[in-house]
């Protein structure tokens, strides 16, 4: 795909400044898309820390430990992105 196609299929955008990371959410015609950009290193850092809470919670999981359900949405959209 050709970035002229993609920019086609953008109907509404947003972007949002906060704390030096800058979020960018576009509503396209099949979805949204969310893009967030900042600091590389930050945002590495952040990866790690959300990566431990993960494992964390799919030890739980896996403990028979009851989960809420935004939990349990987050460790399977979690393991269809790895």
């Amino acid at each position: 795909m050709n970035q002229e196609n993609n920019e086609e299929k953008v109907y509404k955008q947003a972007t949002e400044k906060c704390g030096g990371v800058e979020f960018k959410v576009e509503g396209l015609k099949d979805g949204y898309r969310v893009t967030v950009r900042g600091d590389e290193e930050r945002i590495k850092e952040q990866r790690r820390v959300a990566s431990s809470f993960m494992n964390f919670t799919r030890q739980a999981d896996k403990a028979g430990w009851w989960l809420p359900w935004p939990f349990r949405v987050l460790l399977q959209l979690w393991s269809r992105y790895k």
